[in-house]
């Protein structure tokens, strides 16, 4: 027996000695893979990548950890003691480890039978929060306890502290005390008052349990327990101590994380296309947590009144539709609305200004007409006849036809063009020659592939807003092509700029066949089929053409109905382009033109983003005459003239004779002609 027993202690020593040595090996060899504390030299938190607007304010935020750094010196006093109250009242006398600190809280939560205080010291905090996972295991405060005593060796408590107010986690995604103050509060740090302070400290306590959100009894209870340990500490008198109990806290909601795992607070689809940018270019890891300041281009007041004007129109009628505004000077996108509603279920994020290509219709034609009098062989009075004709196509026989259904007889290129007139644009892109206009349209902006058939004029291809705006801006511009710009400047963390975006232009037509095309573009407005801008009393000088895309199902050849609706114009100094359809291609309804659904919407953005700044013509340039036609015959205007109009030349290519006086034996046929025309002056409603 007792030789039994001396064999089974034996054999239970030599156990719990191999035991032993066998945790030994795994603890140590554990404690090896602890996180290197020189990491910290290069302490860089995950922190919110900012957009903002030309005027400086916050459009947008990219983050994982809804955190902004600041420095010690910027925390106010009072919100300092708070922690220091709550969390380690003699931080600055003790080590890293505080035994009496640790003593103090077991004999407390002895006593309440409950864990009422923790014993671990800020330094121990900062360990945790860094480099170590939440879980009460042994092993876990050693490791703590060790990392702790380094910190200490390597960093001053005030650089302690520091980082430890700018890492502590908030709950609902924000980390550290100015996030906090801003998403709880709503205030900066610097306006917080003694209650707040120590409102905030009671949250990071326990996001949870404390969520002023969710559970805000919990965190009033808890603010009252850390002004009281204020007050017993001597952080604050006695009366700071009950006048602050009486403080009333305001919280507010800060804006929840979108289903993008951001905060956008304007306009989202110019917001989406710039995160785009910047994560291609500069990868996850610094959208989202670099910190970065993004300038942009926008325009906030013009986004607003974009998205006022647009977005109730397309859901009233339950159309989609898109706008852009750009500054044709500088290629600074000002505004842009995507859609009727980014945050639809079904394809709301789809940026129908930047990647909806849709056949654009008459708006084309801006390409056909610049090529034509950029040749030299045309002018505003050259004369064409308008009647049925049929070209061979590849798919066979074709009959263009104008949008009424009505042929003009002898026609003038402005004409033509002011009032958008098929058939005759057609003759017009058969002299020019399509591989002309198809490079015209791409040295002014067209990226699109262009199919090069004569039905191209016509606006066949499928193209994008983006693209048409920037082909009107060329023109606004006196021929120097503007690379759109959403970004302006992109700065690091440290304010280092990683890039930034000056206007980029490229002369790509002479400034004198540029303003023979705004005044083309001007007489739409005026007289043809964008006469409603008039009608609307917007009386500011543009130009501008409208495009309407028919829409044809078998069986009813005859229909009026339209699936697209353009509308692309400019004052000076301001292009704006409005798309509107169906994502489907279904029609929108009979005879819904360009002018009719579209130009209420340009009419209403525009009278209101210019508002305040002066109105101003186009200056004309050297190389340009001005001569008043006679609109009957295409020459210069007589005393006898019954219809004249001023019309812009390059030097050497105006008529040079004079209108005869039309004999009475003709008068009425003419005058009857005229007065069919002038039912079709009023454009397309």
């Amino acid at each position: 027996m007792r030789k039994g027993i001396k064999i089974f202690l034996y054999s239970f020593l030599v156990l719990i000695s191999i035991g032993s040595g066998i945790f030994a090996a795994f603890f140590v060899a554990d404690l090896r893979n602890l996180p290197r504390i020189d990491q910290l030299k290069e302490y860089r938190p995950s922190i919110i990548t900012k957009v903002y607007s030309m005027e400086g304010e916050v459009i947008a935020e990219f983050f994982r950890q809804r955190r902004e750094v600041v420095p010690l010196s910027k925390i106010p006093p009072l919100l300092q003691q708070a922690f220091l109250a709550s969390e380690d009242r003699k931080f600055y006398e003790h080590g890293a480890i505080d035994l009496k600190g640790i003593l103090r809280a077991l004999w407390s939560n002895l006593k309440a039978r409950r864990i009422v205080e923790g014993g671990s010291t800020i330094t121990q905090q900062l360990a945790r929060c860094l480099f170590l996972k939440w879980e009460r295991t042994l092993t876990r405060k050693i490791k703590e306890a060790i990392l702790a005593i380094e910190i200490e060796r390597n960093y001053s408590k005030k650089e302690i502290f520091e980082m430890y107010l700018n890492q502590i986690p908030f709950g609902n995604g924000v980390y550290g005390v100015k996030e906090a103050a801003s998403f709880y509060l709503g205030k900066e740090l610097s306006e917080l008052n003694l209650a707040e302070a120590a409102f905030l400290v009671t949250i990071q306590r326990n996001p949870t349990y404390y969520s002023p959100l969710s559970h805000l009894e919990h965190t009033l209870k808890g603010k009252d327990s850390v002004l009281r340990k204020m007050y017993k500490f001597g952080f604050i008198t006695k009366e700071e101590w009950e006048e602050a109990k009486q403080i009333p806290i305001k919280v507010v909601r800060g804006k929840q994380r979108t289903r993008l795992g951001n905060i956008i607070h304007y306009a989202p689809y110019f917001v989406e296309y710039v995160r785009q940018q910047i994560q291609k270019k500069y990868g996850d890891k610094n959208l989202w947590e670099g910190g970065l300041k993004i300038y942009t281009t926008l325009d906030l007041k013009m986004q607003r009144i974009a998205e006022e004007v647009l977005v109730p129109y397309l859901k009233e009628k339950d159309w989609q539709g898109a706008l852009l505004a750009m500054d044709p000077h500088t290629g600074f996108v000002k505004a842009m609305v995507g859609g009727r509603d980014f945050f639809e279920e079904t394809a709301g994020e789809f940026n129908r200004a930047l990647q909806a290509y849709r056949q654009t219709g008459s708006a084309f034609k801006l390409f056909t007409y610049t090529a034509a009098i950029d040749s030299k062989k045309f002018t505003s009075v050259s004369p064409f006849y308008d009647a049925p004709v049929a070209f061979e196509s590849p798919t066979g026989i074709w009959s263009p036809e104008n949008y009424e259904k009505y042929y003009w007889g002898k026609v003038y290129l402005w004409e033509m063009f002011a009032h958008s007139i098929n058939v005759s644009s057609v003759k017009l892109s058969k002299e020019v020659g399509i591989d002309k206009i198809i490079e015209y349209a791409y040295r002014m902006g067209i990226r699109s592939k262009l199919n090069p058939y004569l039905s191209l004029t016509l606006g066949t291809s499928s193209l994008s807003l983006m693209e048409m705006v920037q082909g009107y801006a060329t023109i606004a511009n006196y021929g120097v092509r503007v690379e759109p710009i959403f970004i302006q400047k992109v700065e690091d963390r440290q304010g280092k700029i990683l890039e930034e975006n000056f206007p980029q232009g490229k002369i790509v037509l002479s400034p004198q066949t540029s303003y023979i095309m705004i005044d083309l573009l001007k007489k739409t407005v005026n007289y043809g089929t964008g006469r409603r801008i008039r009608l609307m009393n917007f009386d500011r000088p543009c130009g501008g053409k409208t495009g309407t895309v028919g829409w044809k199902e078998k069986g009813e050849e005859d229909s009026e109905k339209t699936k697209d609706a353009w509308f692309i114009g400019f004052t000076p100094d301001l292009v704006t382009g409005v798309w509107i359809g169906k994502d489907d291609g279904s029609p929108l309804g009979e005879k819904i033109t360009g002018s009719v659904a579209c130009i209420p919407v340009w009419v209403n953005f525009m009278k209101k983003a210019l508002e305040g700044t002066p109105a101003k013509d186009f200056p004309s340039p050297p190389g340009i005459v001005f001569k008043k036609i006679d609109i009957r015959t295409g020459l210069l205007a007589t005393p006898n003239s019954k219809n004249a109009r001023w019309f812009a030349f390059l030097e050497g290519t105006a008529p040079t004779k004079y209108s005869p006086s039309p004999s009475l034996k003709n008068f009425y046929a003419i005058s009857s002609k005229l007065k069919i025309k002038g039912r079709m002056a009023s454009g397309e409603f």
